[in-house]
């Protein structure tokens, strides 16, 4: 239960126990359990669609509802992206690279990545037929950075070196067993094959960013959280 309540309060604006100190072996431990406070997040917005249907357009619910996972998370996977997108933009090599994610202004790359990473998501919701895209995509968003924190080199000290140095085999296989689970309950072989999709983005992602920025940080799992829920909403609703 422990290791749930640190994930959940570090994934999300959930506020209790406020005094909850933790240590890095925890932070750890509780990536096992991001599937599943993704499910916890997808099921307040499917809360929010069950009762909001009914009294709004399609269009107008879809931006409620992604507003509602912002809200959720804090706006913090975003931050990230756009911190990340400002760092792969920038000239240089990674030093440079990592300069600029740590600047608190944003570029126009980590804008542009934003706006497109929010579009995906708008349309996809609103054209979605089914409301279980919006409980899938939670959950494998959040098992992607699980299998992105597992065997990577962390590029400078923070966030990021806490969860790949504490992150085990044992956790990722739990975050894994857990998320192909649900999403083959909800959504039958196209969960599966979203769930491959976003693995692949995962490792890619790792790949690169070792290559790019000498490896990851906190931002780029935002930044992976981001892209791969908005390509799981694709998938959804494009199959």
């Amino acid at each position: 239960m422990r290791s749930f309540l640190i994930a959940l309060k570090f994934l999300t604006i959930f506020p209790w126990p406020k005094a909850f100190p933790t240590t890095p072996g925890e932070i750890g431990r509780s990536a096992a359990f991001f599937p599943v406070v993704g499910l916890c997040l997808g099921a307040v917005v499917v809360l929010f669609d069950r009762l909001l249907y009914l009294y709004l357009e399609a269009t107008l619910l879809s931006i409620v509802l992604v507003t509602v996972m912002i809200l959720l998370t804090r706006g913090f996977h975003l931050d990230g992206l756009g911190d990340t997108f400002d760092g792969l933009g920038a000239n240089g090599g990674s030093e440079e690279a990592l300069k600029a994610m740590k600047d608190s202004r944003i570029s126009i790359f980590g804008l542009l990545a934003i706006v497109v990473v929010l579009a995906f998501k708008f349309h996809s919701v609103a054209v979605m037929e089914s409301y279980l895209g919006l409980l899938v995509a939670p959950i494998l968003s959040r098992w992607a950075m699980v299998v992105l924190a597992y065997g990577s080199q962390p590029a400078h000290a923070g966030l990021g070196q806490i969860m790949v140095e504490n992150v085990r085999g044992r956790h990722l296989l739990f975050a894994t067993l857990f998320a192909l689970a649900t999403a083959t309950i909800f959504s039958g072989r196209v969960g599966l094959w979203i769930a491959f999709w976003v693995s692949l983005v995962a490792l890619l992602g790792r790949s690169y960013f070792h290559r790019r920025l000498g490896g990851v940080t906190g931002d780029t799992f935002g930044a992976v959280a981001e892209i791969t829920e908005a390509l799981s909403f694709v998938i959804f609703v494009s199959i």
